[in-house]
């Protein structure tokens, strides 16, 4: 018998296709055989040159099988990720079928091996070495010897470093696995580890952890992390083998663990973890978190089968979550369930809210997209389902020197911690909104989660200003992306009166018979620019500026005009014509209550007026 495939091309088989593997490579395969089914004579070999699986490769991967006078003797040789791996092995194929086997590599760069699989970070290094034999009758397992090296075993990563002292040895016969006394150094760390675990009869385990770990070693898997602290271990193994028990303690000693993307950090974590039998009990377990406290207590099972029963308080806890928005929180949470699937439950109570410096409307508004993308691959946190109610203590405030609110929320988290769902109902109580210079107030506000798949906000706004002595509502209905405007004024205008009003402060009759030359609109978009510029360095509400100086307008001037919200309840004013020396207007409006406000008011000749107003719906 003769066989001969100098070139099979992987990708065009059709169990490659049919599975949509990322498998690129030719195989070449030759074979030649005789004698009889009892005792067969075969030379086979097996090339592959080069292997792509999705962006890992190997490469001159050389398999030999030689089978005479029943026995077989295998032979590998490979490269793989810039070292060599070699394998042989002789069987006899009659009895207990003894076997005698090796399995080693040279020096193995972790950094190359680590990025076959996931990102290595700049700077990273390590390197390995695995020796490996197994010797005696695959039949009787009791019968069997292996050994287990690794010479070399280190990493390390700007001035972190971490690596066995000595070289990692186990060994197995008898049915027994040994660990012989090994040591892990590294910075801030010593971990020294030695044991014994039987798979099989009536011996007893006995294997022992015990030193401490730095949390910033942590850091060489995640460069992004900032982590300190340190883990304490006392670990022992006794019992028998079919009932092995556990018991000891890991102890958490100022663990700080932070990202600049998570929305919240861990400070001086302690606690301590106690190891029993079936289960490892958290307890005095606490933690500063966003400026706050919180602690966890609990239980988690790892017999039969990993369990968690975990409860989660949190106190005054500051997070940054969504995008724009400080909120700080009280919470009573529960996390029971298993790897498979789990649930994470209780109360939250949001005790204030406020805007981070950089917050932007529009950009806010984009996380609530309704074409937000999902991602490709599912993980732990999809089996994590979410039963939170969220609500205000009282009535909320946040403030920027652009938006002001005040409102209360109920709202319910749903969904899963991969993709929370937010449902409920926000209501905005008194607000206001400078946009274009122009100051809006909110007459009211209810801002709904109706769809229990995905969070979606539906506004029901209405603001109004004043213009030009027009009286302007604007109400907005509708999805963020997909708003509904409607306009009304008093005296009654057309809709595109109205938005002339808004965007260039004149109606449309007032527009075309001011029209202004090529010039002074250059001027205006320049000015517009500016003042833009210096309002956001200067942290104004609204800062105004007319470059218009002569040409054919009734009232020439150059005017500054600036507005700042100096607390929720108190606007300042100021204006002022460049071109007319002690023309300038001061005037402060406090608001006392939602009903009353008062407003004190200098005008340009020195006069006060003080004006009190009641406000009321009917």
């Amino acid at each position: 018998m003769n066989l001969d495939a100098p070139a099979i091309v992987l990708q065009k088989l059709h169990a490659v296709q049919a599975k949509n593997l990322a498998i690129n490579g030719t195989l070449n395969i030759s074979a030649s055989g005789q004698g009889t089914l009892d005792n067969p004579q075969l030379n086979a070999s097996v090339q592959l040159p080069h292997l792509a699986i999705k962006d890992k490769a190997i490469s001159g991967l050389k398999a030999e099988v030689r089978m005479a006078n029943k026995q077989a003797d295998l032979s590998l040789d490979s490269q793989v990720v810039e070292a060599s791996v070699r394998a042989r092995g002789h069987i006899n194929l009659t009895g207990d079928y003894e076997a005698d086997a090796s399995f080693d590599t040279s020096a193995v760069p972790l950094d190359a091996l680590l990025a076959a699989y996931a990102t290595v970070p700049q700077g990273f290094k390590g390197q390995t070495e695995v020796h490996a034999t197994i010797k005696g009758p695959l039949k009787d397992k009791t019968r069997l010897e292996a050994h287990l090296t690794i010479p070399t075993l280190n990493a390390s990563y700007q001035a972190l470093q971490i690596g066995a002292v000595k070289p990692i040895r186990a060994d197995y016969s008898q049915s027994v696995v040994t660990l012989q006394p090994a040591e892990i150094r590294g910075t801030g760390t010593s971990l020294k580890i030695q044991g014994s675990v039987p798979l099989a009869g009536n011996s007893v385990p006995n294997l022992t952890a015990q030193g401490s770990i730095d949390a910033q070693i942590l850091r060489i898997a995640n460069p992004d992390l900032q982590s300190s602290g340190t883990v304490a271990l006392d670990v022992h193994a006794s019992g028998s083998g079919k009932a092995p028990q556990l018991h000891g303690q890991v102890r958490l000693q100022n663990i700080s663990v932070s990202t600049t993307t998570a929305p919240i950090g861990v400070q001086n974590l302690n606690g301590a973890l106690d190891i029993s039998n079936d289960r490892v009990q958290i307890s005095n377990v606490n933690a500063d978190v966003g400026g706050g406290k919180l602690t966890a207590a609990g239980s988690i099972a790892y017999r039969p089968s990993l369990q968690f029963n975990v409860s989660l308080q949190g106190k005054s806890v500051r997070l940054r979550y969504p995008d724009g928005l400080r909120t700080v929180l009280d919470s009573n949470l529960a996390w029971t369930g298993s790897l498979q699937g789990s649930n994470l439950n209780g109360r939250v109570l949001i005790g204030s809210l406020s805007f981070t410096p950089d917050f932007d409307l529009a950009s806010f508004g984009d996380q609530f997209s309704t074409n937000a993308a999902t991602p490709a691959e599912p993980g732990f946190a999809d089996t994590i389902g979410l039963q939170i109610a969220v609500q205000s203590k009282g009535t909320l405030s946040a403030n920027t020197s652009q938006l002001s609110i005040e409102g209360d929320a109920d709202l319910r988290v749903g969904g899963t911690a991969a993709n929370p769902v937010i449902t409920g109902r926000t209501d905005l109580n008194s607000g206001e909104l400078f946009c274009r210079n122009v100051r809006y107030e909110l007459q009211r506000g209810v801002i709904t989660f109706d769809n229990p798949n995905q969070t979606s906000p539906v506004l029901n706004v209405s603001v109004s200003t004043i213009v030009e002595q027009y009286n302007l509502t604007i109400d907005m209905r509708g999805h963020f992306d997909t708003l509904t405007v409607s306009y009304s004024s008093d005296p009654p205008l057309s809709s595109a009166d109205i938005i002339n009003l808004i965007a260039r402060g004149k109606t449309t009759s007032e527009s075309a018979a001011s029209s202004q030359s090529t010039d002074s609109m250059v001027a205006s978009q320049a000015v517009g620019q500016v003042s833009g510029g210096l309002q956001k360095l200067a942290g104004l509400s609204s800062l105004q500026i007319d470059p218009l100086l002569g040409g054919n307008n009734q009232n020439p001037s150059a005017r500054i005009a600036l507005q700042q919200r100096v607390t929720k309840n108190f606007l300042f004013t100021f204006s002022t014509d460049v071109s007319q020396p002690g023309s300038e207007l001061v005037q402060g409006d406090y608001q006392i209550n939602k009903r009353w406000s008062v407003s004190v008011t200098r005008d340009q000749l020195g006069g006060v007026s003080v004006d009190g107003r009641f406000h009321t719906k009917f």
